[in-house]
């Protein structure tokens, strides 16, 4: 755990690849709130929070209490693979 928490000697190079995306991405996100007041960004925060709040419920409720669907050989169809 100690190991964790050490000071990094080298420094972290990222792909060029991941540096363009977080760019781009930094960009559009900009351009949609460029115009917003500070209560709209605090509620487009507050719905982004809800939404995704809701998945994460709703997923971990479907993991644990939802009967999980059994895979029968009749389930299975068969593909013909004929040219």
């Amino acid at each position: 755990m100690k190991s964790l928490f050490k000071k990094r000697t080298e420094p972290v190079v990222y792909n060029k690849f991941y540096l363009l995306a977080q760019k781009r991405w930094a960009e559009k996100m900009s351009g949609f709130t460029d115009g917003l007041s500070k209560r709209e960004l605090i509620l487009a925060l507050l719905l982004f929070m809800v939404l995704t709040s809701g998945i994460l419920i709703s997923n971990l409720y479907r993991a644990f209490y939802k009967e999980t669907e059994v895979l029968t050989a009749s389930k299975i169809k068969t593909i013909n693979l004929k040219n």
